[in-house]
Parts: C-alpha cells; structure tokens; sequence
C-alpha cells in the first residue's frame, strides 16, 4: 500500500515538473520575440513584457525553490534570467545609447583626481537619492544588542537503510493522464507511429525526426517528448551501421523490455549542431508538429 502510495506521488511530482519545464521553454520563445521586436517598440513596451515573464516564472517555480536535483529545470530557469538581463540591456542601449563604458568613464572622472581617490563624491550623489530611516529614541531601550549565544549542533547519527531490491512498475500512467504534457506526448507517440508506418517500418533517423528548422525550441521540445517516449519502453533509440547517427523505431513489444536494466543515452544539442543535422538530411519542413493549444 504505501509502495502504490509513493509511486502516485512520485508520477504526480514528475507531470508538475514536466509542466514547469515547458512553461518556462514558452518563457523563453517570449523572451526571444521581445528582444526581436525591440527595434520596432518603445522602450517601456519592452520592459512591460520582460516584467511580464519575470512574474509569469515566479508563478511557475513557486513553491519549488529547493530545485537541487532537477538539472533541467534550472538550467531552462538561469537560461531565462540571462535571456531577461540581455534584452533590457539591449533596450536600453537602443533607446538611451546608455552603455556601460559611459558609467565607467563618469566614475572615473569623478572619482580618479589626479594621484587620489576621492569615493565621498560618489556617496555625496548616492545621498541625494536616497532615504534615511528613523528610529525612535524611546525604543532605543527595548533593542536587544546582547550577540546570540551559538549553541553547537549535535551530530545525528545516520540511519542505517535496509537494501530493498529496485523494482520498475508494471504500468505507467504518464501517457493516460490528461493533463498538457500527457496530451503532447501522445500527440509525438501519434506521429512518429504514421511515420514509422508510412516508411515501411523502417528506422527514423533520430535528428532528422526531432529538428526543426524554423524554431531550435521546438527541437529541444521533441527530443523532451521523445525521451519520455523511451522511458515508456514504446520506442527505442539505436546507432545507425552506415553513418553511426542514431535511428528511433517502434517497439513492437513493449513489454518485452519491460524488465530490461535502465540505460542512458547522452545527446549535445546545441544550435550549430542542430543546423548541422539540418544541412545533412537536407530537412525543409519538420516531422513533428506541436499539438496547438485548445
């Protein structure tokens, strides 16, 4: 009972990070729309849709700050905070021909007077902007300056854990529920079964299957659809005998592997690489089609 238990909890926990993960993908298209879109609207339209993002993330990854063993979503969030610094940055400089170079000389200027250094003339403009907080005298009395005593923490002695032979489950629920991410990676299964089908059964060349030449998000989308896809044991990834790139085919059986040892494929995608891929299967169109939103 409380193995069932962990293992539900376990598939909710995996769908709400699978949602962070492409929520926080859709964040960063927006970011890229923006920073194109930056010649053509004003300066403060442009900071209206980075504060935008920003507290749409916020939304996302409440409640979830501790994120240590999640990698990609971390990555995905730091790739959005970098993204958001760039296109203000950029703004500002389209708008305001402000860069950092000008700062630095007016610091130095100000600061640099022949052999010394005089920073109180920074401090002296700070000032002017900034405001002092006030503290009643009759508090003074009830603030505790006394420093707080450090109590050492006492080393617990660690459990000792029982081995427990390592079980897959007999079904997985990830692609029956009915949620966006399920509905997208059914959607991929859908496809990649027609082409698998059309071609005669024949080995999908794996890049050519998830590239898409007019957006590199959705190639880092269908290989996110296609990894699920292989967890589920219902497609399988293998190296090609001619030129070594990996094939993707249809299991048959997908029961059959259902007991076999859990493996890792390791795959550096990047834009270069994908345009690479692009210009070697000759792709003009995408295989996969994104599953449009109800």
């Amino acid at each position: 009972m409380e193995y069932s238990q962990d293992q539900s909890q376990l598939s909710v926990e995996d769908s709400a990070q699978d949602a962070r993960i492409i929520g926080l993908q859709n964040l960063i298209e927006k970011n890229i729309e923006i920073e194109q879109q930056i010649e053509s609207n004003s300066f403060g339209e442009s900071l209206e849709a980075i504060d935008h993002i920003i507290r749409e993330a916020n939304d996302i990854i409440k409640g979830h700050e501790d994120r240590r063993t999640l990698s990609t979503e971390l990555v995905l969030d730091t790739e959005l905070l970098r993204r958001n610094h760039e296109v203000v940055g950029k703004a500002i400089q389209y708008n305001t021909n402000f860069t950092d170079r000008i700062v630095q000389n007016a610091i130095n200027q100000l600061v640099f007077k022949e052999n010394e250094e005089d920073w109180d003339s920074v401090c002296a403009l700070a000032i002017q902007f900034g405001h002092p907080h006030f503290t009643s005298d009759s508090m003074l009395p009830f603030i505790d300056v006394a420093p707080k005593e450090h109590i050492p923490k006492q080393r617990t002695q660690r459990k000792q854990k029982s081995q427990v032979e390592e079980k897959r489950p007999k079904k997985s629920d990830k692609l029956e529920r009915k949620d966006e991410g399920a509905a997208s990676v059914n959607n991929t299964l859908k496809q990649i079964r027609n082409i698998y089908r059309e071609g005669g059964n024949q080995p999908i060349p794996y890049f050519k299957l998830i590239c898409n030449p007019n957006n590199f998000m959705e190639t880092v989308q269908n290989a996110l659809q296609v990894s699920f896809l292989v967890k589920e044991n219902i497609i399988a990834i293998k190296n090609g005998s001619d030129d070594g790139l990996p094939l993707v085919y249809v299991v048959a059986n997908p029961k059959a592997l259902a007991n076999n040892e859990a493996s890792q494929a390791i795959c550096s995608l990047d834009v270069s690489y994908c345009e690479k891929m692009i210009k070697h299967y000759q792709i003009q169109e995408p295989m996969l089609t994104r599953l449009q939103d109800s």
